[in-house]
């Protein structure tokens, strides 16, 4: 963790906070990124060193003598002093030993109005400091906050007499806002996640440990460190320097640092994107769409044209943070009832072997503001905090999946901002604070928008219509999904990180139709024959008169002429197998239709 490095960092802003509140500041709060390793620069040397000694650090640069620490579990202790005499000092009013022990009010009594020498108390673990009540924890902090401003004053202006309380606490809400806010004695200074730059001057240093290293000075080993800085956005140095662990454990050379990475934040060394079997099976992907997806061969072109793109690896080549975006984005988008989100299960199917291993969220449902605690959890305080949210539970239990976002444009504006962050930087942190990665992960988007016009007048409102050529049709919804996230949802940005992966499905015309209304049929059938071993015939006088009743209307798709098979096929069957007995076979000659009833004639 302090390895030395040749790259000097400019100063951190939150450190240039802390450097200038401490000799005027009588409390100082810090939360945030607090259990990391942060760069300090003492004279030439530059390291990476804990948050106690980054407060000593410049604690020590502002003429401090010493800093003492206090946490629930040790009580008091004395971190570091500018020499042995400043140490007797202190063991002399007795805040070296157990004279204070566990009790804060005490041990803040003692250093706070101690006079002969300038002290900083770091409270820790100060989220976790334990009350008997409400009110209880209210009057230690008021004695606190008395206390902090009651310190005695210096003769010598250049010499402050108040010696600092430093809180160091999980969140900013963690201390009460009577206490926290408008408070012109404390300031709150929240430590960031590492940047680029930090990030890049911490692999420098810890590269090493990865298997085979060529060093820092090969063309390799250079952009192996640039790579392994770009893919751990939104990590901390520490997590990095697990992940460095973990590539000697694991024998990966820095030129696989993604394998590193990917290993640690799911806890799989087994990479199904690079895996012969998905390979294989997405040469014969086309064929496997078009056995459950008909008459939409352009929107299948173009997704097998994603999905390539997205196994190897390749989404979003053209950016910098590309290793941390989802695997692939696709947004289906369409008249209703096409095979929109049929073909997001046909997708997962493909990559995964099940359809079922498909997260899938009805935004129908998440159109409120409360619907953002479901997908992250409720925030603490709140029943089912504990719970955590659906979408970061799911993703942390199966990071190698397709998440499908059914009817996204019915998203509340708060479940937008967060498709922004998992898009930008394929990762979500639930109200508990862990973070659940998309990394791995295909998003689907499905939509309806661009279909419907203003004027409600004609068409039903609908811009496009059946009779529309594909092209026209294609042109005239991008233009509608386009205009509607800019000027309805004012979210033109979303449509910015999806780009041009949007997949344009026709409407069901009749051939596209015949095919469908076959393959349900003869899906039906099939399950007769599985659950009941009963072969059901249907003739084609039969086959044909039920054509009639289910492809008549086009206007809802494909979803219609499945529920027109229910009504007019499923129904009847399932009373004649009840009635009729069966013991193989079952021929269907024809329908019988009697208003809303529908009756088999069989043999």
């Amino acid at each position: 963790m302090n390895a030395q490095t040749p790259q000097v960092l400019d100063l951190q802003p939150w450190q240039d906070g802390l450097s200038t509140a401490l000799p005027i500041q009588a409390q100082i709060v810090l939360t945030g990124n607090i259990r990391d390793v942060y760069p300090v620069q003492d004279g030439t040397a530059q390291a990476f060193v804990s948050l106690q000694q980054v407060v000593w650090h410049w604690a020590r640069t502002e003429g401090f003598d010493a800093l003492l620490r206090f946490d629930p579990v040790n009580g008091l202790q004395v971190l570091n002093a500018t020499s042995p005499d400043v140490r007797g000092k202190l063991e002399t009013a007795g805040l070296t030993g157990d004279h204070v022990g566990r009790d804060l009010e005490a041990a803040a009594r003692s250093v706070l109005m101690f006079g002969d020498l300038r002290i900083v108390l770091m409270i820790d673990y100060a989220s976790h400091l334990m009350f008997d009540s409400d009110q209880a924890r209210d009057h230690f902090l008021i004695q606190i906050d008395q206390l902090a401003r009651a310190a005695p004053p210096r003769a010598d202006l250049d010499q402050p007499g108040r010696n600092p309380i430093v809180w160091i606490a999980d969140r900013p809400g963690d201390l009460p806002d009577w206490f926290a806010i408008a408070n012109p004695t404390l300031r709150s200074i929240a430590i960031d996640l590492p940047d680029l730059e930090e990030r890049h001057a911490f692999a420098q240093g810890e590269a090493q440990k990865f298997h085979e290293f060529p060093g820092h000075d090969s063309t390799a080993g250079k952009d192996g460190v640039q790579t392994f800085a770009l893919q751990t956005e939104g990590m901390t140095l520490t997590e990095m320097s697990a992940i460095c662990d973990l590539a000697r454990r694991q024998g990966f050379p820095i030129q696989r640092s993604d394998d590193a990475v990917r290993n640690f934040r799911t806890g799989i060394r087994r990479n199904p994107w690079t895996s012969q079997v998905m390979q294989d099976r997405l040469k014969n992907g086309r064929r496997m769409l078009d056995a459950r997806i008909k008459g939409q061969e352009r929107a299948l072109d173009r997704t097998m044209d994603i999905l390539v793109r997205s196994v190897m690896g390749l989404s979003g080549a053209q950016t910098s943070s590309r290793l941390n975006r989802p695997r692939g984005v696709l947004f289906f988008a369409g008249p209703t009832g096409v095979g929109k989100t049929e073909l997001a299960k046909a997708v997962t199917e493909l990559l995964f072997g099940d359809e079922t291993l498909m997260h899938r969220f009805d935004m129908t449902e998440f159109n409120s503001e409360r619907s953002i605690a479901r997908m992250i959890g409720a925030p603490p305080g709140y029943a089912g905090h504990d719970a955590g949210g659906e979408l970061t539970n799911a993703m942390r239990a199966r990071p190698f999946s397709v998440v499908l976002f059914d009817e996204v444009e019915k998203a509340h504006p708060r479940i937008l901002d967060m498709f922004l962050q998992i898009l930008d930087e394929g990762r979500l942190t639930d109200a508990r604070g862990e973070t659940s990665y998309f990394s791995e992960a295909v998003i689907i988007f499905t939509s309806n928008v661009g279909m419907f016009g203003k004027d409600q007048s004609t068409n039903m409102g609908m811009d496009l219509l059946p009779s529309d050529s594909f092209e026209n049709l294609e042109a005239k919804l991008l233009k509608g999904v386009r205009e509607h996230f800019r000027f309805e949802l004012h979210r033109p940005e979303l449509m910015n990180r999806i780009g041009q992966n949007i997949v344009v499905f026709d409407f069901i015309h009749v051939r596209s139709a015949q095919l469908i209304f076959n393959a349900i049929v003869n899906r039906v059938l099939k399950a007769v024959k599985i659950e009941h071993g009963i072969n059901v015939i249907l003739t084609e006088e039969g086959r044909a008169q039920l054509s009639d009743f289910c492809i008549s209307d086009l206007f809802d798709g494909g979803r219609g002429i499945g529920n027109r098979i229910e009504t007019n096929l499923i129904n009847p069957l399932a009373q004649a197998l009840f009635v009729l007995r069966p013991e193989k076979t079952l021929t269907i000659e024809a329908f019988e239709r009697d208003g809303a009833d529908v009756r088999l004639l069989c043999r």
